[in-house]
C-alpha cells in the first residue's frame, strides 16, 4: 500500500491576500526586532567602550569579586549618590 502525498488546496483570492498581509506583517515585525537589537548591541558597545580606570562624566570602576573582573559603574547611574 502506497502513500500517495496530495498538493495542499488552492488557497481562494481572500486567503491569498490575509496571507500576504500576514506576511508583510511578519516581515516588518522582523525588521523591528532586528533593528531594536541592533540598537542594543551599539549602546552595549558604547557603554563598554566608554568604561575605563578614570572617566570624565563621574563614572567608577568597580572589583566583582565573586566572578573576577572589572565591572562599569556609570557617572549617570540611577544609584548615584554623589
Amino acid at each position: 500500500m502506497s502513500i500517495q502525498s496530495q498538493a495542499p488546496p488552492a488557497l481562494s483570492p481572500s486567503q491569498r491576500y490575509l496571507a500576504g498581509i500576514l506576511l508583510r506583517l511578519r516581515r516588518l515585525i522582523n525588521q523591528s526586532v532586528a533593528s531594536m537589537l541592533a540598537n542594543r548591541e551599539k549602546a552595549a558597545m558604547q557603554f563598554a567602550k566608554g568604561c575605563g580606570d578614570t572617566r570624565a562624566d563621574g563614572g567608577d570602576t568597580a572589583r566583582d569579586a565573586r566572578h573576577h573582573r572589572t565591572i562599569c559603574i556609570p557617572g549617570n547611574s540611577f544609584n548615584s549618590r554623589k
